[in-house]
């Protein structure tokens, strides 16, 4: 019984963000990088500013970080553009098929 209401549970949820899935996927991996970006950049301010407080990372990490974060922000980006091709597609194939 627990069974079969999780799958229609979830059977309903996956129907309702039919087509959602991927921007979500693609926001969370553009949060992710945002997130990285600025764990980079704080640790480059604790190498600049050592009396205020600030974490200490050693460059060349907090570089990598930098690095990471944005190829994680333009691979969301391209996501989301992937995620609009695939809607314009649905609706043209809905389109034709009437």
């Amino acid at each position: 019984m627990k069974n079969f209401l999780l799958k229609k549970l979830l059977g309903f949820a996956g129907r309702k963000m039919d087509g959602k899935k991927t921007y979500a996927g693609a926001i969370g991996k553009i949060l992710t990088g945002v997130a990285t970006c600025c764990s980079g950049l704080l640790g480059l301010l604790g190498n600049i500013f050592p009396d205020q407080g600030l974490p200490y990372v050693e460059p060349e990490y907090a570089y990598t970080m930098l690095a990471t974060g944005a190829y994680a922000v333009f691979s969301g980006l391209q996501g989301v553009g992937i995620g609009h091709k695939l809607e314009k597609a649905k609706e043209n194939a809905n389109e034709f098929s009437r």
